[in-house]
């Protein structure tokens, strides 16, 4: 339950992991605009559900990051000059960073011949960040160069520098200790996606699309709650991940649908909102359309029902 707790003190992840970044911000499908490091590039981008998506290569050639595709397996490998490696998978909703797997809440896509990721985890990965250029309503990208550790550092003093903690550079860093070296280069950028907070809210975000991708927001929220009412029972596992793969519960995280799905925009702010402690069916751990089975909603100790779903305890 730890990144549950975290994430609600997490007001930076807003929309998550992979939105568009800044206010005022928000776009329907439409082509966007992306500078680096200050000049404007002439790359295609593609705004689908208030996700920014770049292509994988031609923002990697723009970069200077090695590139590496498995036509069998659609496996593109993106590397930069410091050692980490994203791996991606067209059509897939699982990313592979320095040889972890993580849950992302939108697939990579395949568009015009071009294999198109989110940005912010594509750009975070490499060690880049990501900002919002108000003024020409734009991205930008520009290099984060590792931070060279100065006399009198400590790992702490650089980690709060950088608004991060200790732990997570040495996590970042593949560092066995706090100690540290004037001189020594360190990896200060943490990939928003990497965070265990937004790990759950992805893999939240992509079941309650599968289950009420086509209920109102409400419905939504309610399915989101339903898993975090499991969470926090004693009565289920107490994890999200550990809820939502228990046999027999959620049949299509059994048959990997999650690891193809993509996640819309509300039910990634419903996802969210759950987590924040936002719980419109109090008590309710199952939900099933009362239309296609009456005798059992007859029998049921009804919460509420929400669009076609009869929420009960």
């Amino acid at each position: 339950m730890t990144g549950i707790k975290r994430f609600m003190g997490i007001a930076a992840i807003a929309f998550g992991l992979l939105l568009t970044l800044g206010p005022g911000a928000a776009f329907a499908n439409s082509d966007g605009t992306l500078y680096i490091d200050g000049r404007q590039a002439d790359l295609q981008m593609w705004i689908r559900d208030e996700t920014a998506y770049i292509p994988v290569k031609e923002l990697a050639d723009r970069m200077g990051w090695d590139l590496s595709y498995d036509g069998e397996s659609d496996r593109i490998a993106v590397r930069n000059a410091w050692g980490d490696e994203l791996a991606l998978r067209i059509g897939r909703s699982v990313v592979a960073y320095n040889g972890k797997a993580y849950e992302i809440a939108q697939a990579v896509k395949l568009r015009g011949g071009s294999a198109y990721a989110p940005l912010r985890v594509v750009a975070e990965a490499m060690h880049v960040g990501v900002g919002w250029r108000a003024e020409d309503r734009a991205f930008d990208v520009r290099t984060e160069e590792p931070y060279s550790v100065a006399s009198g550092d400590t790992l702490a003093s650089i980690a709060e520098e950088h608004g991060t903690t200790a732990q997570e550079l040495k996590i970042r860093n593949g560092l066995e200790s706090d100690a540290v070296e004037a001189g020594q280069r360190l990896k200060v950028l943490m990939p928003a996606f990497a965070d265990p907070a937004a790990v759950d809210a992805a893999l939240l975000a992509k079941i309650v699309e599968i289950e009420a991708g086509n209920e109102p927001y409400e419905g939504k929220l309610a399915v989101a709650n339903v898993v975090l009412n499991r969470v926090h029972s004693g009565k289920f596992p107490d994890t999200i991940r550990g809820v939502i793969f228990a046999p027999g519960q959620f049949p299509p995280a059994g048959k990997g649908m999650l690891e193809t799905e993509t996640a819309s925009g509300d039910s990634l702010k419903a996802a969210q909102a759950a987590l924040s402690g936002e719980n419109n069916v109090p008590g309710a751990f199952y939900f099933f359309n009362p239309k296609l089975e009456p005798d059992k909603a007859r029998k049921a100790d009804a919460v509420k029902k929400i669009g076609s779903h009869l929420f009960v305890r």
